[in-house]
Formats: structure tokens, C-alpha cells, sequence
């Protein structure tokens, strides 16, 4: 595709790279693992292959869906912290599987039932993009997913991904840069909320979205 391709266009685009893009980063990462299973447990290489087939199933439904603007099938199915929950599960077992071990602890508080659906959305893409970088890029062997609504307060869903791995690479940088963080950043500040990615202490990365409650 060339040329200006609208804001319709530019929507369309970025759906297909938040939806595609993290299925396929953790069915890559499964294949590897299943290659380093065929030679010495067939078995477990042939589960593992079946489960990438039910994920690439999936992930074809979420790409008919985009078409109709449908939101992701999963969240309807089993909510916001769950298909979260199943989505880190099946990133890190293929992660750890493939060579390098990894732990993906997600933790939620507060009242979910008060997200709109626009944010449950925002939030579910934003966390597998956060976590589809740190797979790919940060070497992490920890990270920490938290969702902690607080309606009482200040009437904010807060997100936090954090990881501990060798942080972000680039200091100087321009840190809206690539399709990924731009996305992201899009995605919170549309419902009116505010987006940041910094390093975290000591080390990683801390990828933090707030929203207020009710947007959408």
C-alpha cells in the first residue's frame, strides 16, 4: 500500500499490526520451541504443535473480525483479565520453551466491570504489544503485568508492564518511533489518557497507560 491511506486506512493498518503482530511473535517463538522438542520428545512437540494451530485459528478470526470492526473474540469469551492472563500464558511457555526462560505474572485489582469496551480494547492490545517487544527485544527472564482500576479516587485504569531485562535501547532517540510504541501511545491518548515508556528500576523497562473510567 502507497500513498496517504486516510485515517480509515491508517486505523485498518494499525489493527492488523496489533492484532497480528503478538499472535505471530508467540507463534514463533513456539515453533522454536517445537523444533528443539521433535528430536528428543515427539510427544510433547506434537501437543505444543496442535496448541499453535488453535492460536493461528484464532488469530485468523481476529483478522476476519478487523474487517467488520469486531473487537477481539477473546474478550467476550472469557473478559478482559483472563484472555490477558491466557495470552502472557501462552507467550511465556513458548519463550521459556524456545531457549530462554521467561515469567509473565499478571495481576489485576479493583472492579473491571466498570471498563467500557473501547478501553477493555486499548488495554488488551497495548499489553500484548508491550509484552510482544519484550519477548522480542529485551532479553527479560521477568515481567510484570498490573491492572488496578481505582473508581473511588481518582477514577483511572492504570496499566503497568514491567520488565527486567537490558532496558531501552535507545537514549537519544526519538521515542515515538517505530509502529509498535506509536500505536500504543495512539491507542491511550484517543480514550483521553496518557501513555509513557521508560526505564525501570534498577533495570528493564516500565511501559505504564492511564485511562479515566467511562472513556469511549
Amino acid at each position: 500500500m502507497t500513498g496517504d491511506a486516510g485515517p480509515d486506512g491508517a486505523r485498518l493498518l494499525r489493527e492488523l499490526h496489533d492484532a497480528i503482530g503478538p499472535a505471530l511473535t508467540g507463534m514463533a517463538f513456539g515453533l522454536r520451541a517445537a523444533r528443539n522438542l521433535v528430536g528428543r520428545d515427539p510427544e510433547s512437540a506434537a501437543r505444543l504443535l496442535a496448541q499453535l494451530e488453535e492460536e493461528l485459528h484464532g488469530a485468523i478470526c481476529d483478522l476476519r473480525g478487523l474487517t467488520d470492526g469486531a473487537p477481539p473474540d477473546v474478550l467476550d469469551r472469557v473478559g478482559l483479565v483472563e484472555a490477558i492472563r491466557r495470552h502472557a500464558l501462552a507467550l511465556s511457555g513458548h519463550v521459556s520453551g524456545s531457549g530462554t526462560p521467561l515469567s509473565i505474572d499478571v495481576q489485576a485489582r479493583g472492579n473491571m466491570t466498570v471498563l467500557t469496551l473501547p478501553v477493555q480494547v486499548a488495554t488488551y492490545r497495548v499489553v500484548c504489544e508491550a509484552l510482544s517487544n519484550m519477548a522480542r527485544h529485551s532479553r527479560a527472564r521477568t515481567c510484570v503485568v498490573l491492572i488496578r482500576t481505582d473508581d473511588e479516587r481518582d477514577g483511572e485504569l492504570n496499566v503497568e508492564v514491567v520488565d527486567d531485562g537490558i532496558g531501552v535501547p535507545w537514549r537519544d532517540a526519538d521515542p515515538w518511533r517505530g509502529v509498535g510504541l506509536t500505536s500504543m501511545r495512539t491507542r491511550v491518548t484517543e480514550l483521553g489518557g496518557q501513555w509513557s515508556i521508560e526505564p525501570g528500576v534498577p533495570v528493564g523497562t516500565r511501559v505504564v497507560a492511564t485511562f479515566p473510567l467511562g472513556s469511549g
